[in-house]
């Protein structure tokens, strides 16, 4: 019996995460944002801000031309002097502007020392499409930052530290100056929250194992009004944090570039497929996803249309992955049926003095078969690798689509954790493009965190999750690990017949071949005389190899598709969430509905785990050609 959550009176309005996005000259741009974020100096020199914001425009310029398939969100406080400034020429290139918010909106704007600046703030913020305050830090109070002092400062250092995790780029206007000494809440320190990390009270959800916050600041030098000029003002430089590459920081990006690319590429497809996703996931039919979808809270609907486009394209590439997969191992066979037929088989006997006719009989056609065969299918492996990439794109895709299916239900149940901060933490490289296209999203859904409980009662929410996430894995992982396991037995039998059949041929080509010797009778002598004729042995010897080679493949094409690690791997899967449904059901019966909630995070991150652990198990088998003997 399938849970459903009754529709509210008035669902908030929430934008969905559609393809393609038009922007910057009418390109179309994917669903996947980068995100640059702003700290910086208030008191900016006058005579500086024309250099300072073509430095700034050079930058975001820098970013469109390396990820062209990608829109931009700013992440600005729009505090006076940088945080405005490139706020400004970052909505003249057509970026989004985001504007997180330290405190309440009548309170921040105290702190702005003239009208006209709090005028300009306003026709700031006015052009954003999204401004949100920030929850007051723990150990502070409303009437404790509601005066300038120590409480009020933790608060600008909290909007730093948010601004600094969700950035792929970070651009810091600062003069380099008095870094350990700088007030809580300043440039200095919010710099250092993006080289090092940010204290846990700022990020709560956050395990300093993480490197939530930690990347690369694109460092501006910028002077500051009545202070020394410091060296090399005006000019750009990129700060590494310790144990970081430039070069990886790039290749994130470029991944996530790469997404937004297949999404387009792909987005005629992909628009039909996004309602069979959401449909699969919440278990009903598809006519029934409008009414279903405006009963989830605005952040929940947005991790549902991030799954779907994720989910697509990984359905997409597993598609690809397993028929490149197939090809590349017949091709092999292939390559290697015609090289024993040209070592079993009698060569042509060219006679001296040959015809044109003859000579072409003496080629061997069946060599260079081999070689051609065995050339193509390196060559086109070689090419799959590096233009298609359909193993590691399916892979990743199904890894972001993945977590985002957590992310959704634990937003459906109301939890204010980021799937970001508990997956793939250990993992550095490649796969931390899909902590950053997390982190990005979780940019555009923060702001309407502050709506999650009030679509349903918590009790209702938690029963939905419990029966369309926690029952159905649980039902489908049962599945899976024995759907997996049949194949695994069906596939090794069929290898085990190979096998059989090979060594029975060898059996008899071996009795045919000796016994006469032994038992000197006519018909076992025929039998010797027939089986020595270079045809006749040449087709057996061709059947003996073919058939052991044919249960090699095949063995190598199981270890390839991990049909064993994937029986094990979903058995487990299977009794996690077994176990966790009987413990959800108990805890909801009792009406433990806070404890319920801290289980549904518990499963989640085991899940996010164990769901890292199939990534990396899959990239340690890339697609190359393989060994036939």
């Amino acid at each position: 019996m399938t849970t459903t959550l009754q529709p509210p009176q008035a669902p908030d309005p929430v934008p969905t995460a559609t393809f393609p996005v038009v922007a910057r000259n009418g390109e179309l741009l994917g669903p996947l944002p980068l995100v640059i974020g702003v700290t910086g100096h208030r008191d900016l020199r006058s005579e500086d801000v024309p250099a300072l914001e073509n430095l700034v425009r050079a930058t975001i310029r820098d970013a469109q031309a390396r990820y062209p398939h990608t829109p931009l969100i700013v992440l600005s406080p729009l505090a006076e002097g940088s945080d405005r400034l490139v706020a400004r020429v970052a909505r003249e290139l057509g970026a989004r502007l985001f504007v997180p918010l330290p405190l309440p909106r009548l309170l921040y704007e105290q702190d702005f020392e003239t009208d006209a600046s709090r005028a300009e703030f306003r026709r700031l913020i006015a052009r954003a499409e999204s401004a949100f305050e920030l929850p007051v830090v723990h150990g502070n109070t409303t009437q404790g930052i509601a005066e300038p002092g120590e409480q009020r400062n933790r608060q600008y250092a909290q909007v730093g530290a948010f601004v600094a995790r969700h950035s792929q780029i970070f651009l810091a206007l600062w003069d380099g100056v008095d870094l350990g000494d700088d007030r809580k809440g300043g440039t200095a320190e919010i710099v250092r929250f993006r080289l090092a990390g940010a204290p846990g009270k700022y990020e709560p959800a956050t395990s300093p194992l993480t490197f939530a916050s930690i990347g690369a600041v694109h460092h501006i030098v910028t002077p500051r009004a009545g202070a020394p000029v410091p060296d090399n003002a005006l000019t750009h430089r990129v700060l590494a944090p310790p144990h970081q590459s430039l070069e990886s920081a790039e290749e994130r990006q470029r991944w996530m570039d790469q997404f937004n690319e297949d999404v387009l590429e792909h987005r005629a497809e992909l628009g039909p497929t996004q309602a069979a996703s959401k449909a699969q996931l919440l278990q009903i039919p598809e006519s029934e996803l409008r009414t279903q979808v405006p009963t989830f809270a605005p952040p929940a609907r947005i991790a549902l249309d991030h799954y779907a486009i994720a989910d697509g394209l990984a359905v997409r590439f597993a598609n690809e992955a397993r028929a490149a997969t197939r090809r590349l191992y017949l091709w092999v066979f292939a390559a290697a049926l015609f090289f024993n037929l040209f070592h079993s088989l009698p060569h042509p006997h060219v006679p001296a003095g040959p015809t044109l006719e003859e000579r072409l009989l003496g080629v061997p056609w069946l060599l260079l078969l081999f070689l051609g065969v065995s050339l193509a299918a390196s060559l086109w492996v070689h090419r799959r690798a590096e233009e298609e990439d359909y193993q590691n794109k399916h892979q990743d895709y199904r890894a972001l689509a993945e977590a985002l299916r957590i992310q959704f239900f634990w937003r459906v149940a109301g939890l204010p954790d980021a799937v970001v901060d508990h997956y793939l933490r250990k993992q550095r490289g490649a796969l931390e493009w899909i902590r950053n296209a997390l982190r990005a999203w979780d940019a555009e859904s923060v702001r309407h965190k502050a709506s999650e409980d009030k679509i349903a009662p918590l009790a209702t929410r938690l029963a939905f999750v419990a029966h369309h996430w926690v029952t159905e894995q649980r039902n489908y992982y049962a599945s899976r690990a024995r759907r997996e396991q049949a194949k695994l037995e069906a596939e090794e039998r069929r290898i085990r017949l190979l096998v059989q059949l090979s060594v029975a041929l060898a059996l008899l080509l071996a009795l045919a071949l000796s016994l006469p010797l032994v038992v000197p009778l006519h018909a076992l002598e025929e039998i010797k005389h027939v089986v020595e004729d270079p045809w006749v042995h040449g087709i057996v010897m061709v059947a003996i190899v073919t058939l052991a080679v044919a249960a090699g493949l095949r063995h190598g094409y199981n270890q390839q598709m991990a049909f064993s690690e994937h029986a094990k791997q979903f058995g487990r899967m299977s009794e996690l969430f077994d176990a966790a449904e009987r413990s959800l059901a108990e805890l909801l019966q009792a009406g433990e509905h806070h404890q319920a909630a801290d289980l549904l995070k518990d499963l989640g991150a085991e899940a996010l785990e164990e769901n890292g652990d199939w990534v990396l198990l899959h990239r340690e088998r890339p697609l190359e050609v393989p060994h036939s003997g």
